[in-house]
């Protein structure tokens, strides 16, 4: 276990996206044009869980907007590319598309139901292939799905309620305690939308110093935090 921990440090190690932290929220519409997207982050993220031969995901926030092909092509490369290079819905992150893409047995929960029309029409009329067997869309409150699930998560990744919506960073702390006793021995947390250095923060204002007083390492900060435990 201590060998994948150094792997995915080592791994972590040629992350070079240049990172924007905004200290206004919320944005205005040209400024989410410049701000980091979230593929790189999610890129990386999918490696580490290769590292650690991670297989199930769950998600608490699915896609809320249709992908295409160019979406796909902007994530295969967004290492090497910026921000602007992206269809203006990859602001998105489209993270339950590229999980399930990876073969991951996803688990992806929101509590619109329009967020299962926007997944499926993304299978339907641009990658045109029956959405797959390994992805599983749940429309419920994702506290209450954490609650019930059953199985253990390899990665919990995190973008449920909306930075500046009552309690949102609340929510994602009580996302994790909810998923806590489900954590594979060796995991990943993730968490979307923590690119804020304001008073009221990101997602993670009250996760991350709460994960980092228990005994996680941030391996990856920025647009997305991403979280593995040291191994003891």
């Amino acid at each position: 276990m201590k060998d994948k921990f150094i792997n995915i440090l080592k791994s972590c190690s040629d992350f070079k996206i240049t990172t924007h932290f905004w200290n206004k929220s919320p944005l205005e519409p040209h400024e989410n044009s410049i701000r980091n997207y979230p593929a790189p982050w999610l890129k990386k993220t999918c490696e580490l869980l290769d590292i650690i031969g991670g297989n199930t995901v769950v998600e608490i926030g699915s896609t809320r907007r249709e992908f295409t092909m160019k979406c796909v092509e902007y994530y295969e490369n967004s290492y090497n590319l910026l921000s602007k290079d992206a269809p203006p819905c990859c602001q998105d992150g489209h993270a339950t598309y590229f999980f399930a893409a990876n073969n991951y047995e996803v688990h992806t929960v929101d509590i619109d139901p329009y967020c299962k029309i926007e997944i499926e029409k993304g299978y339907k009329h641009h990658i045109k292939t029956p959405k797959p067997d390994n992805l599983h869309i749940h429309i419920e409150d994702g506290i209450e799905f954490l609650k019930n699930f059953e199985g253990k998560i390899d990665l919990l990744y995190l973008d449920g309620w909306d930075v500046g919506t009552p309690n949102y960073a609340e929510k994602h702390l009580e996302s994790f305690h909810a998923a806590k006793d489900k954590l594979s021995d060796l995991h990943i947390i993730s968490v979307d939308d923590t690119d804020f250095n304001t008073k009221e923060g990101g997602k993670d204002k009250l996760l991350t110093p709460y994960l980092l007083e228990n005994g996680y390492v941030k391996v990856l900060w920025g647009r997305q935090s991403v979280f593995v435990k040291i191994p003891q």
